[in-house]
């Protein structure tokens, strides 16, 4: 056999060999990979620049798919799932080379960001923090994903807590008082219509004494059930305290804001309680000047409550501004 043939035969067995080995090499390293993702329990992924390549079978049943190849036929990319809301990022919010911008945020110093995303898995909304790694070659990034579903649910219960009425589950007074400072400087800047409806149960008094207070609690609960079904979403309702309630009414006049106050006392009439089964209510309203104060406000709403009950109570007073 020419040496020159032999030779040719080496180089063409060799470079086979070279290649095959590669090729497993990197087949194995691909498993691996595949493999070390597929054991992490939180959604992982891989972008090398801002491309999606790796995503662990975790993301995969979370967003909905059962394949890389499949998820990026129907979206570009994840961000296409986040969700906008305040201290969300979405896929606005960094551009097309997100991932690689918040790596590179100097104000960002944990390259952490937090996203709200739909879950085909469990039908429900989840938050989640992740977490940025630049990887060796300095070509890749690693995406973790921590889920604060928990933590985010913990925060809006605690905010609630402070918020609502424990008893009647709508505003409470320190709420109420809050929200006013929004509404004066609305009604004093913009000269914006406000009107007031401040109402109490009649005889309330009896019902703890006949009943106890148990089925006196009931009674509010009911009553603010009612009530809150009757109102528009963005009607604001509280507890004054006590038996009182109060409800803000914005852009809508006072021969209106009348009317509803009539219709609250008539269907609260005619509702049938538990236990008690008949209750009537005392309404007083009112509507805000530019020469108001906060004080004087309640101060005049009270009075024309104060007037209903003296002239034999179930009825709705309106007092005006002098």
């Amino acid at each position: 056999m020419p040496i020159t043939y032999t030779i040719a035969l080496l180089v063409i067995v060799f470079l086979g060999t070279y290649f095959y080995s590669k090729y497993i090499c990197k087949q194995e390293l691909k498993e691996f990979v595949d493999s070390f993702l597929d054991s992490q329990q939180s959604i992982t992924v891989v972008y090398n620049k801002n491309s999606l390549k790796l995503i662990n079978r975790t993301g995969l049943e979370f967003f909905g798919y059962n394949s890389l190849e499949s998820l990026l036929a129907s979206h570009s990319d994840i961000v296409d799932f986040f969700i906008e809301e305040d201290g969300c990022i979405s896929k606005y919010t960094y551009g097309k080379n997100w991932v690689e911008s918040i790596y590179n945020d100097k104000t960002n110093r944990n390259n952490t960001v937090k996203v709200k995303i739909f879950s085909k898995r469990d039908e429900l909304e989840h938050y989640f923090y992740i977490k940025i790694s630049k990887m060796k070659d300095n070509k890749e990034y690693l995406l973790t994903f921590n889920d604060i579903t928990k933590l985010e649910k913990d925060k809006v219960n605690i905010k609630k807590l402070a918020e609502l009425d424990p008893l009647t589950q709508i505003y409470n007074r320190v709420k109420l008082s809050e929200m006013f400072r929004g509404i004066f400087f609305n009604a004093k800047k913009y000269n914006t219509i406000v009107t007031i409806i401040l109402f109490d149960i009649d005889h309330f008094k009896q019902i703890n004494d006949n009943y106890g207070h148990n089925v006196g609690d009931k009674v509010l609960r009911e009553l603010s059930s009612l009530v809150r079904s009757l109102l528009r979403e963005e009607d604001i309702f509280a507890r004054w305290g006590g038996e009182e309630f109060v409800i803000v009414l914005e852009g809508v006049s006072l021969q209106e804001t009348k009317k509803l106050a009539s219709h609250l006392r008539e269907e609260i009439e005619k509702f049938p309680f538990d236990i008690v089964e008949h209750i009537t209510c005392s309404f007083g309203v009112t509507q805000f000047t530019q020469s108001d104060t906060e004080s004087l406000f309640f101060e005049r709403v009270d009075k024309a409550l104060y007037e209903a009950k003296e002239r034999g109570r179930n009825r709705v007073v309106v007092k005006e501004a002098k």
